[in-house]
């Protein structure tokens, strides 16, 4: 799959592109039946709720899944990474985030690129994120909200005085020292606008690493699950990674997409 010259100018001026249809009922049926046993199991790659034992993230689940293995090199994620960024690209993070019914907690306003600049040591905000809906999005559970365009302002930084959650970002909606304060969100909605991209399973959506984003807690019956995978050019591989491996995969060996029927039985 190749976006067309629209698709492209969207994203570029937007830094956020929804794909209706992107994945089929059946292909999304094969990645939810292997959702419950991923979210059973134990250790560092699972990430629970702070308030309750819910699910917030299954990191790295191409690891111990072939179901989760065949979408991490999906052409359908791969080819567009690869087209926008203008060559060859490696996987720097695969994850499913989950937002359980009733459970699912807020996520804060933040750009994903700074944490890999940071945290990592990526030096270029070179890479895009690749987004499947595992469930319908709607209004009411939880749907990603974008900055349209805020990538355009590049890396935001924080102070020294910022501290963050690793796996939950900032604690408060205004904390001391973060580069997403209440007044430069309102001011970047403001110019900007802001999206909530919904649509049913098999949605895909892409985001610029700059995009600034974040998400409400879900308090309806309805889970929003979504695939997330973040595709880097391999010019851009990290300089000084300080977080485990699962979470800042390390192997720069180029994407080679798989065969677009790959999770058809």
């Amino acid at each position: 799959m190749r976006w067309t010259e629209e698709q492209l100018e969207t994203f570029g001026a937007e830094g956020v592109l929804a794909v209706p249809g992107l994945f089929s009922a059946e292909e999304i049926a094969r990645l939810n039946a292997e959702l419950p046993r991923l979210c059973e199991l134990t250790g560092p790659e699972i990430l629970h709720e702070r308030k309750s034992d819910a699910v917030r993230s299954v990191v790295s689940p191409h690891r111990v899944s072939d179901v989760y293995a065949a979408m991490s090199c999906h052409p359908r994620l791969v080819a567009p990474a690869q087209q926008y960024l203008g060559g060859p690209v490696y996987l720097h993070q695969f994850k499913i985030n989950t937002k359980a019914a009733h459970d699912g907690e807020i996520w804060h306003w933040h750009q994903d690129y700074r944490t890999w600049y940071e945290d990592d040591g990526m030096l270029e905000p070179n890479i895009i994120n690749a987004v499947v809906f595992l469930d319908e999005v709607n209004e009411f559970n939880g749907p990603m909200m974008f900055i349209p365009g805020s990538h355009r302002e590049g890396r935001l930084d924080a102070t020294q005085d910022f501290e963050r959650v690793p796996g939950y970002g900032r604690l408060s909606a205004d904390a001391v020292g973060s580069p997403y304060t209440n007044d430069v969100i309102d001011a970047l909605i403001g110019t900007n606008g802001l999206v909530a991209p919904k649509g049913p399973a098999g949605t895909g959506l892409f985001f610029h690493g700059c995009t600034v984003h974040g998400s409400a807690p879900n308090m309806s019956p309805w889970s929003r699950n979504m695939l997330f995978a973040s595709l880097n050019h391999i010019d851009n591989t990290l300089k000084r990674p300080t977080r485990p491996e699962f979470l800042a995969l390390q192997d720069y060996t180029p994407l080679e997409a798989g065969a677009d029927d790959c999770l058809r039985v």
